[in-house]
């Protein structure tokens, strides 16, 4: 990637869930962190653009932003536009709690749709083996 050029951020932002808008994008652009897809130097979009790209309103991704400039994820150059930090301390906290909430999530979804806990074990452990799923949820 050409230095200065915007890391794009392709997520989708699920308008139902019971974990609010700014929260879904904070957890999303940190998994983008912590997974090594934006790298430390990495400019990411300008407020306008992100917020057009996900329809909310610009003072959504303003508090988004905020909030991990604060929590040492990115910082903001004047003029410039924000960019991934470089002197990342260690995010293992960080993993761990957004590994909760995305299991939490999960869970929630599955239940919500009628899966035992015994179902839902089962599927991961099919998706971990990469053994065949039985048809129709099975478990």
């Amino acid at each position: 990637m050409a230095q200065g050029e915007d890391r794009l951020l392709n997520f989708v932002i699920d308008a139902k869930s019971a974990v609010p808008v700014y929260e879904q994008i904070k957890q999303e652009i940190k998994l983008l962190i912590m997974s090594g897809y934006l790298q430390p130097g990495d400019k990411i979009l300008p407020i306008r653009e992100l917020a057009a790209q996900l329809k909310v309103n610009a003072n959504t991704i303003v508090k988004v932003y905020y909030q991990l400039d604060v929590e040492g994820f990115i910082y903001s150059q004047p003029g410039t536009g924000y960019f991934v930090r470089d002197d990342r301390k260690d995010h293992q906290k960080e993993r761990i709690a957004l590994f909760k909430n995305i299991t939490e999530e999960y869970l929630s979804k599955a239940t919500h749709l009628g899966f035992s806990i015994k179902q839902m074990v089962a599927e991961l452990e099919r998706r971990i083996g990469g053994e065949n799923p039985k048809q129709d949820g099975e478990g």
